[in-house]
């Protein structure tokens, strides 16, 4: 051991705890430094879109558009089931790049309580007719719509 002490501490009685290295006793001192190189590839890495024409050799620029238009985000699915009193509605969707979001709109007015959810219970005044919405967006601007304007129904579910 080179000598070092840690500062005075005991453990369970025993005395001083020595530490061979004085990185050992304080961990806020370790730091770590990323080259510009590094923070390219990682960036790179993350995003393959981003990397200019003459890094990129064509064949993987043409697969990466092909990839880019297959993935593009598309509303598969969605629906609002009338119960009593009550919508259950969902919505259901591929090809979306993160972060996606989902925002409901109930007669125009945005519902913060069901956003980010695809799937929604919403209250309803029977033999009233709303209009329900669903915009789901992704990390690419892209953005689909569903829309739905059912009647509530009163009684048994």
């Amino acid at each position: 051991m080179s000598g070092i002490t840690a500062p005075e501490a005991s453990v369970r009685g025993t005395g001083p705890v020595r530490a061979p290295y004085p990185e050992e006793t304080d961990m806020r001192r370790t730091s770590y430094k990323l080259t510009l190189p590094a923070v390219a590839a990682a960036a790179m890495l993350m995003f393959p879109g981003a990397l200019p024409a003459s890094a990129s050799s064509t064949s993987s620029t043409s697969a990466g558009s092909a990839a880019a238009a297959s993935a593009a985000l598309t509303l598969t699915g969605g629906s609002c089931e009338g119960l009593a009193r009550r919508f259950l509605c969902s919505v259901a969707f591929s090809g979306a790049v993160a972060p996606v979001s989902v925002r409901w709109f109930v007669d125009g007015s945005h519902v913060p309580a069901y956003d980010n959810r695809t799937f929604v219970g919403i209250g309803c005044q029977p033999t009233f007719r709303y209009d329900i919405r669903a915009v789901i967006s992704d990390g690419t601007g892209a953005s689909v719509e569903f829309r739905s304007n059912p009647v509530c129904r009163s009684g048994n579910p």
